[in-house]
């Protein structure tokens, strides 16, 4: 199943499956518009995740999450908080969660 991020509760694990860029809905291409500009091979926005670990493939467990705050998640041994805007253009399949897991 596949989710956004900000829709996955404390304790859920998944795996990246694609991160949007902010220029899907511009019509008019890249350049135009909130995410890539003339020449940049990626936007900004997902330069920046890169740079945290989070990138599609990679594996992520949420820590925490507050109701209106950012989501804490947790790559490769490494926590790191992000926005719920930056979270919602992630999308995770999703993996289980430790409570389930360790029912039995």
């Amino acid at each position: 199943m596949k989710k956004v991020l900000t829709e996955l509760d404390k304790g859920e694990k998944g795996r990246i499956t694609k991160i949007l860029s902010g220029i899907e809905s511009s019509a008019s291409g890249a350049g135009h518009g909130h995410g890539a500009r003339h020449g940049q091979t990626e936007p900004r926005n997902v330069k920046r995740l890169k740079n945290l670990g989070v990138q599609v493939g990679k594996d992520l467990t949420v820590i925490a999450k507050q109701p209106f705050g950012p989501i804490v998640i947790e790559i490769d041994d490494i926590q790191t908080a992000i926005g719920r805007g930056m979270a919602h253009k992630i999308y995770v399949s999703l993996r289980g969660s430790v409570d389930r897991d360790q029912e039995g």
